[in-house]
């Protein structure tokens, strides 16, 4: 009986001994853990407050508003802006004082279109306009972006240089002449911005975005024997759909 007691007396220390217990590789591992766990969050915070620089490739399709072309200030009230296709580059960043909801990017594009305006005859004027126009812009734009963890909307606006190429001109008016030389001009344009991007991964992500692109073109002819010829201008109205791909750093 008496052996019996001592035994269950031992069991009873041994059960309150072991919680008592740790194993120290445990306290070890705990504490390691524990001293981990601020510098790694502090890591997450500085990723975070990191000031974002990217550089996007895309390509875009205009679709551009019907506004009279003149020739010589005489409008061709049936002209026929056509878009076309094109594509660009643009680099920007986020900065981290900004929380990287405003940002600013600059940009270079290119695109093609057609304008057209059949022979017709009003006033006992006849008048048509056939060229290719070709456009590049170089633009500033500011953004304002919601910087969510994989969908990010964002609006902005642009400012800056478009180059309007007319190629391959076959204008006829029958009381100002013919024009068929190539002519150049460089306007002031600006776009209004709106868009989104999806990241994919940690450095990229896709973007699809809408731009309403405004230039007012006034080209100057030249002759073949370089005397300046007469004038035309057309005010510039497209809308724009782009998408591609970025990278960031």
């Amino acid at each position: 009986m008496k052996s019996a007691w001592s035994f269950l007396a031992f069991v009873l220390f041994t059960v309150m001994l072991v919680p008592a217990y740790s194993d120290p590789s445990l306290a070890a591992d705990s504490a390691s853990s524990a001293a981990k766990s601020p510098a790694a969050s502090g890591e997450v915070e500085q990723a975070a407050a990191k000031t974002e620089v990217y550089i996007g490739f895309y390509m875009q399709g205009s679709r551009p508003l019907n506004r009279a072309f003149r020739f010589q200030e005489d409008p061709f009230t049936n002209t026929d802006v056509q878009g076309g296709l094109g594509g660009g580059l643009k680099v920007g960043f986020f900065p981290a004082f900004a929380g990287r909801y405003i940002g600013l990017e600059a940009e270079v594009s290119g695109l093609d279109g057609k304008v057209n305006a059949p022979s017709a005859t009003s006033g006992g004027v006849t008048r048509s306009a056939n060229f290719r126009l070709q456009s590049i812009n170089a633009m500033a734009n500011l953004l304002l972006r919601y910087p969510g963890e994989t969908i990010q909307p964002y609006v902005g606006i642009g400012a800056g240089l478009s180059g309007g190429f007319a190629r391959d001109l076959n204008l006829q008016h029958s009381t100002i002449g013919v024009v068929r030389e190539n002519a150049a001009d460089g306007a002031f344009a600006y776009q209004l911005i709106g868009g989104v991007r999806a990241n994919v991964t940690d450095r990229i992500f896709l973007f699809t975005e809408y731009k309403y692109l405004v230039a007012n073109y006034q080209w100057e002819s030249e002759f073949a024997d370089g005397s300046h010829g007469p004038s035309f201008t057309l005010n510039y109205r497209a809308h724009i759909l782009a998408g591609g791909l970025g990278v960031t750093f």
